[in-house]
Formats: C-alpha cells, structure tokens, sequence
C-alpha cells in the first residue's frame, strides 16, 4: 500500500508475467509537472537539508520531493547546500 501522501500515490500499478509465469507488480514512473505550483519560498539555513527544509516548510520531513520538483536540479540533493539560498515551494497536498 503506498500512503496517500507519497509522491507515488496517483501512480499507476502495473503487472506482467515473467518467464516462468509469476505475476509481478511494479508503479508506473511518476511525471514531474513542468510548471508545480508554487506556494512561497524557504530560506535554507546554516546545515540545512532538504528534508529539514520540508519540515519547516510543510510539517513534514517526508514532503522533500515537493521542493525538488519546485527546484529542478541536476542535483537536487545538493539544493540546501548554500545557506541564503530561496528554494521555491510547490503546493501541498494533492498534486504539485
């Protein structure tokens, strides 16, 4: 079951039979939207991480994904590197 919360949630499960006939399931890739919408912005403080943004941002450590489809980033691990920095926030709940 995947939270309702989860980035993952509106993706769709999909199956298929292997070789030796097991059914196995997996999720279908999620789309990043082009244009989320933006909510406001965070300041990213001295020894920040994404999850710590996320918290402060939306109460919850877990909605990190939410800044990382805001900010797209060759390297969006690295987006709470520079203290100063203003990463843009995507709407909470439902989708971004």
């Amino acid at each position: 079951m995947i939270d309702r919360d989860s980035r993952y949630a509106k993706c769709e499960v999909l199956r298929l039979v292997d070789a030796f006939g097991r059914e196995i399931s997996f999720l279908d890739q999620r789309r990043i939207p082009d244009s989320p919408l933006i909510v406001g912005h965070a300041k990213v403080e001295d020894g920040d991480r994404l999850d710590l943004v996320a918290h402060r941002a939306y109460g919850d450590a877990r909605q990190s994904w939410r800044v990382m489809d805001a900010n797209p980033d060759p390297l969006p691990l690295r987006l709470a590197d520079v203290p100063g920095r203003r990463l843009k926030l995507a709407q909470p709940g439902g989708d971004s």
